[in-house]
């Protein structure tokens, strides 16, 4: 997919994403780094694209009609430091939409940092279903190149500090029988300061669903104890759990459930 080049391109000086100073994009090459540098963040880039290539984390909301570039770059920014990374929001005037917010994700090398652009946003008129891309061409001697249009922006943001959400779930049935299709439920899970965007669901029999409701039909083969495991993420990306014990029953001769107890009271 390619992105239109801002009208805009704002040329920046060095400088420290620290002290409020904004980061800067450099081009991955020997111009800019050593050739051992410059193999590090080779492997860096490869790894951080297995990692936005995730089809269990896109938001699945729609670009521009649910959110904005800011709210899928706050998600994605807020994903990927839960998995370890140190992010940056940056935006900058002359795009389509106006102005433009993407993520810098900054690479250790030694005692200076690589800051790699990261566009959370999906095409105009699609949803987001993996995290984001890194928009880059390859050169005539192998290697590759940012897009310009990530190299320079106007504005770093800050954001004040997230709550994590609260995972909860509910079985609405006082027993669940094998071989019949369950709802289950997470209508109780909240996020004090946003919005829960993806349910994940394991429901211990090799089976997962990710949703974008609190509620999901499923059905138990096999008349055993499950431990259902619940995941919800909120819109900046920090995530919460919790599990339900649930006893699946059979039907015998008579048509009366055994088995045991179902635990269905969270």
């Amino acid at each position: 997919m390619t992105r239109l080049v801002p009208l805009i391109v704002l040329l920046l000086p060095a400088a420290s994403v620290f002290g409020g100073d904004l980061p800067q994009v450099l081009q991955p090459n020997t111009t800019a780094y050593s050739a051992t540098e410059v193999a590090t963040l080779t492997q860096a880039i490869a790894s951080l694209n297995d990692a936005l290539a995730d089809y269990s984390m896109g938001s699945r909301r729609y670009f521009p009609n649910e959110w904005t570039s800011r709210n899928f770059a706050m998600y994605t920014a807020g994903v990927l430091s839960e998995k370890g990374y140190e992010t940056v929001l940056v935006s900058g005037e002359g795009w389509p939409e106006g102005v433009h917010t993407w993520v810098l994700v900054g690479i250790p090398l030694g005692i200076k940092t690589a800051w790699i652009p990261v566009e959370a946003s999906p095409e105009q008129g699609d949803s987001q279903q993996i995290l984001g891309h890194i928009y880059k061409s390859a050169d005539a001697a192998g290697g590759f190149w940012f897009e310009v249009a990530y190299l320079a922006f106007s504005n770093m943001i800050e954001l004040p500090p997230n709550m994590a959400p609260v995972a909860r779930i509910r079985a609405p049935v006082s027993a669940i029988i094998a071989g019949e299709s369950t709802k289950l439920l997470a209508l109780t899970s909240i996020d004090p300061d946003g919005d829960i965007v993806l349910y994940q669901w394991n429901f211990e029999d090799g089976e997962t669903q990710t949703s974008t409701t609190w509620s999901v039909h499923h059905e138990f083969s096999e008349p055993r104890r499950y431990t259902v495991q619940l995941v919800v993420i909120d819109n900046r990306g920090k995530s919460a759990s919790t599990t339900l014990g649930i006893s699946v029953l059979e039907i015998d001769e008579n048509g009366v459930p055994s088995g045991g107890d179902c635990g269905c009271g969270h």
